[in-house]
């Protein structure tokens, strides 16, 4: 794969619709999840967070307050122009320097090998073309680096696995697009890289049709 010109990034991120009502309530939405230890999770998550860092998808900048100092680089990408105006707000209020690009997943405006790590929280869900995003994460990473991620997946309880099955496209429409059912760690192992879940949780966090929520290392073999 090669760098997406400038009118490829632009049109997928583009693709990419949401309002000014949704972005103001993706934080409180999340808020009891936060409070509840998704906050915690992401403390843990970028502790490992090092050299140049790329952050996609980063929606609001819920994760901003916990990166540690002493980054080489920070790069912020959202496509969503409601969202991407929270995130900067946001890291102007923690006075944080960051680089922000307006791209989506799929088209990365950026030469291979870019980056030491990728991070990636709550962010696959919605991703329209995961399997191209994933190629994308692959071709920016440094052969030796980590992508950190945060996932809710489709439940392996046949119960509430069935549930998703049977509601996603209703909860798409509602929740900008997300696909309660999505198999991401799957997908991530099927495009090459070697997955190693370190939290798994079914409790609280997210409502049901949004669990588990798993936390992890993805590296290239």
């Amino acid at each position: 794969m090669s760098t997406p010109s400038a009118a490829e990034v632009e049109r997928r991120a583009d693709r990419v619709h949401g309002s000014g009502l949704s972005a103001r309530l993706y934080d409180p939405f999340l808020w009891w999840g936060e409070k509840s230890g998704l906050s915690k999770k992401r403390d843990r998550l970028l502790e490992a967070a090092r050299g140049e860092v790329l952050e996609i998808g980063a929606g609001t900048g819920l994760n901003l307050a916990h990166y540690p100092p002493g980054l080489d680089r920070l790069v912020v990408s959202e496509p969503e122009q409601h969202k991407a105006d929270l995130l900067l707000k946001r890291a102007a209020e923690l006075d944080l320097e960051v680089e922000f690009v307006r791209a989506s997943a799929e088209a990365l405006p950026f030469e291979d090998n870019s980056f030491d790590t990728v991070v990636a929280t709550l962010v696959f869900c919605t991703v329209g073309e995961p399997e191209a995003a994933i190629a994308e994460v692959k071709r920016v990473l440094r052969p030796d680096g980590a992508w950190l991620l945060i996932e809710h997946i489709r439940s392996d309880r046949p119960a509430i696995g069935r549930i998703q099955d049977s509601i996603t496209r209703p909860w798409a429409r509602l929740a900008d697009g997300c696909q309660c059912n999505r198999r991401t760690i799957e997908m991530i192992e099927a495009g090459g890289f070697e997955v190693e879940l370190t939290s798994v949780a079914d409790k609280a966090l997210m409502p049901p049709i949004a669990r588990p929520i798993v936390a992890g290392v993805a590296r290239l073999p």
